[in-house]
């Protein structure tokens, strides 16, 4: 509850300074078509997690997403980054999964993507769900804001992160050879669902109440 009540009141603190969420990372420049905002990504690169927002799909829903990821040896650890390095070594940004935005900034849906798509090294559900449980910004500067709000909404919807990451699995377990349905452009979008955050942010509120948090 508390990380859910940190979320909002950051999306309210990005609008405030900002105009929108979606503000806070475009900073009034065009939006181009897949171009990533802000153009040199938002990183904690202490806790090795990552995001970028950008735009290219079409509907009324959404008006982009973000991509959110976690850097990890092929191993699976995390590997931190060397004292006076820019980069990290030994690692890459895995994907864990995506959130569409509509043109208000707020979320609508949550989906997972094949690794074509970002590339990165790949990993089952429950090692990638173990990368989610790890996610978190803190103080990156510039997006403070928008940090708070996206590690609260994490913790939040992790149960529907999990089904959409076993689902994700379920879909490329029907294909015989997994290194190539990996790399297969016919394949993009692998598990979605759609979602209400403001309705579930209300149903947790109601039964915080209820139970006298």
């Amino acid at each position: 509850m508390r990380a859910a009540r940190d979320s909002v009141s950051a999306f309210a603190d990005a609008t405030a300074a900002s105009g929108s969420l979606l503000q806070s990372w475009i900073e009034g420049r065009e939006v181009l078509e897949f171009d990533h905002y802000p153009p040199d990504e938002v990183i904690d690169r202490r806790r090795g997690s990552q995001f970028y927002y950008h735009a290219h799909r079409d509907g009324a829903r959404e008006h982009g997403h973000l991509h959110l990821f976690w850097h990890a040896s092929a191993s699976g650890r995390r590997r931190y980054l060397r004292e006076g390095r820019a980069r990290w070594t030994r690692t890459a940004p895995t994907h864990l999964f995506a959130i569409s935005l509509d043109a208000r900034g707020l979320p609508v849906a949550l989906f997972t993507v094949n690794r074509w798509v970002t590339d990165g090294h790949w990993f089952d559900a429950a090692t990638t769900l173990s990368f989610v449980e790890r996610f978190e910004l803190i103080g990156v500067e510039g997006h403070a804001h928008s940090c708070r709000w996206l590690s609260g909404f994490v913790r939040l919807y992790q149960p529907l992160i999990a089904d959409l990451l076993v689902r994700r699995d379920r879909r490329l377990a029907r294909r015989a050879d997994l290194t190539q349905a990996l790399g297969d452009h016919r394949l993009e979008l692998l598990s979605q669902a759609r979602i209400d955050w403001a309705a579930d942010l209300d149903a947790l509120e109601s039964e915080a109440r209820r139970r006298g948090v």
